[in-house]
């Protein structure tokens, strides 16, 4: 045997390599898994801050967007979720900006649309009141989806948490305004707010006792505020109850029957409740027709004025309305028509077409999520809330207040951010960008 021949009890069998633990400097850069980090906890806490100054009317009897505190959570928000961003790039977790661009251009653009005309108005035509801050709030709307990670485990620890505010502050509207009991109008302009809060707890917990005490909830929150807005969003809430109750009884082949007498049974309901509100409109609330029909009447006929671009943002956001001797600028009644108004059919079509984007991606969130509990309740009430939101500033001056615009993009943000996670487009961006980066080597 040739002595330069290895023996065959010399060779070396492969073994895999020793790892040692983690060293403590470098286990905060490794993707989390599980809970929330600081950074998140931040935003929720900004989160909460602007929930607290929405529902400072009922809560200390003060509206707290209507004093110098109204940017208050905006001032801390950006800063907070600056920080986040950064947080989630250090964590081997980078926002993916091309799906979450794609979920919000059309609200982008409009915001851009709002902040250039408002600041023409602003600093060339010196116009006091002005949309910079509805274009300002709305603009970082891809900010808030990009912030929610995602991994599925924290997903539901975000679920979680958001559905835990909801409730936590319509509990907390509900006490403020039972303990003005007599005074109307306590929960005006938040009533989305608070009615999707119990909504939600409906929907998130198995227990039929919680779920019924939910319900009674919602019902006394409403029956106390005696505002017509208010019965209106709660009795959207209870038709979704019942019509979603039946749905999920049915089998697949009775669905669309179901759906075509769901309509039509809504249709009658509405129609019943207009007949009804027409027959005793002496015992209900007023809301304001004659001061809402002149600003609506003076809104149609800016429009019509200009209907494609409208004033582009460069005229006020107040409208002059006489009050016997007092002359009063206030907004009009209507968010939606300030968009026709000042927007014109640009400004109008982009935010239906945004809208109606973010409806039917959490729609899709809905049904991608019927195996968890947790997700498929957020989603149910995220879905609702916007319709509820929508429904609210159609008919009040909400997208021109800090808190509100926080409380209303914020939570539509998040679920975007989420549902491109449930839904694979996250995943799908990822592929995509490996890609194009293999591609590009």
């Amino acid at each position: 045997m040739n002595a330069f021949t290895q023996r065959r009890w010399w060779a070396r069998r492969p073994r895999p390599p020793k790892r040692g633990p983690a060293s403590r400097m470098a286990l905060p850069l490794a993707p989390a898994a599980e809970g929330l980090r600081l950074t998140e906890w931040l935003v929720l806490a900004v989160f909460c801050l602007a929930y607290m100054m929405a529902i400072s009317a009922p809560l200390f009897a003060i509206p707290l967007h209507r004093t110098g505190l109204n940017h208050v959570a905006m001032a801390l928000l950006g800063p907070v979720l600056l920080l986040h961003l950064v947080g989630l790039a250090l964590n081997r977790e980078p926002p993916r900006f091309g799906a979450v661009m794609a979920a919000c251009l059309p609200l982008l653009l409009m915001a851009a649309y709002a902040l250039v005309g408002s600041a023409v108005a602003k600093w060339e035509l010196q116009v006091r009141d002005t949309f910079l801050t509805f274009g300002l709030y709305t603009a970082i709307l891809p900010l808030y989806a990009a912030a929610v990670p995602t991994l599925q485990q924290r997903l539901r620890h975000w679920a979680l948490a958001l559905i835990t505010i909801w409730v936590f502050f319509s509990l907390a509207a509900l006490a403020g305004e039972a303990a003005r009991v007599g005074t109307k109008e306590t929960l005006h302009e938040i009533e989305y707010l608070v009615v999707s809060g119990f909504f939600v707890l409906y929907y998130a917990v198995p227990s039929r006792a919680i779920k019924l005490l939910a319900v009674v909830m919602l019902l006394v929150a409403v029956a106390l505020n005696q505002k017509l807005t208010g019965y209106i969003i709660a009795a959207m809430a209870v038709l979704h109850i019942v019509l979603a109750a039946g749905w999920r009884r049915l089998l697949p082949q009775w669905r669309w029957p179901y759906v075509v007498g769901a309509a039509v049974f809504t249709a009658a309901m509405a129609a019943v409740l207009t007949l009804l509100f027409f027959e005793f409109r002496e015992y209900l609330p007023t809301g304001n027709v004659d001061v809402r029909l002149k600003q609506y009447e003076a809104a149609m006929r800016q429009f019509i004025e200009s209907p494609l671009w409208g004033t582009a943002y460069t005229a006020g956001s107040g409208e002059a309305y006489r009050e016997s001797v007092r002359l009063l600028n206030i907004p009009t009644h209507s968010d939606v028509l300030d968009m026709l108004k000042h927007g014109g059919l640009i400004g109008f079509g982009l935010f239906c077409w945004g809208y109606w984007k973010i409806f039917a991606l959490i729609n899709r969130a809905v049904s991608a999520t019927r195996g968890d509990a947790l997700l498929n309740a957020y989603f149910v009430g995220v879905r609702f809330f916007q319709l509820a939101a929508l429904f609210n500033f159609s008919v009040n001056p909400l997208l021109l207040k800090g808190p509100f615009l926080i409380v209303i993009w914020g939570n539509l943000g998040l679920a975007v951010g989420m549902a491109l996670a449930v839904t694979g487009a996250f995943a799908a961006d990822r592929d995509k960008q490996a890609r194009r980066n293999a591609a590009a080597a």
